[in-house]
């Protein structure tokens, strides 16, 4: 279980660098991420229709269609996609799940995790797709089912 994403966060950043790894303006079907990836397809469908409503990636129906990116991968933040998968308010939920948890009615945690997040954010909004997929080729390309880049 991740700390900060939710499974659907971490199939949408998934499926966003896989689509920053095709050839510019290459659509993609759902069926071929799911599969390389090992995602459930219907799943990861509803998350690009999610990603799609936020700019994120295109879609394009028919026999030629599928999914792309929205925008250059370098104008895509980690946190643009974990916003729109988890919601606006993710990042600043209470680490241990209090619904009240402020400065004026603080959790146990809530000092030590102001200064997590708000270093956590940060690497979040510098982070760009493009960055993630340049340190992820290599890792990429040694998953079962031999992910190749496609450009």
């Amino acid at each position: 279980m991740s700390l900060i994403f939710s499974r659907s966060c971490q199939y949408a950043l998934q499926a966003v660098i896989y689509l920053s790894r095709e050839r510019e303006g290459a659509a993609v079907h759902v069926r071929e991420i799911s599969d390389a990836l090992n995602i459930p397809h219907h799943f990861l469908g509803k998350i690009l229709q999610i990603l799609n409503r936020n700019g994120i990636v295109q879609s394009t129906k028919g026999a030629n269609g599928g999914f792309r990116l929205g925008k250059p991968a370098a104008d895509i933040r980690v946190l643009d996609i974990a916003r729109s998968i988890d919601g606006a308010s993710s990042i600043d939920r209470c680490v241990l799940g209090f619904p009240e948890c402020d400065e004026h009615q603080p959790c146990p945690m809530h000092d030590a995790w102001k200064a997590s997040k708000a270093g956590i954010l940060r690497m979040l909004s510098e982070t760009t797709v493009d960055e993630l997929t340049g340190k992820m080729n290599a890792r990429l390309d040694s998953l079962p089912g031999t992910i190749r880049a496609h450009s």
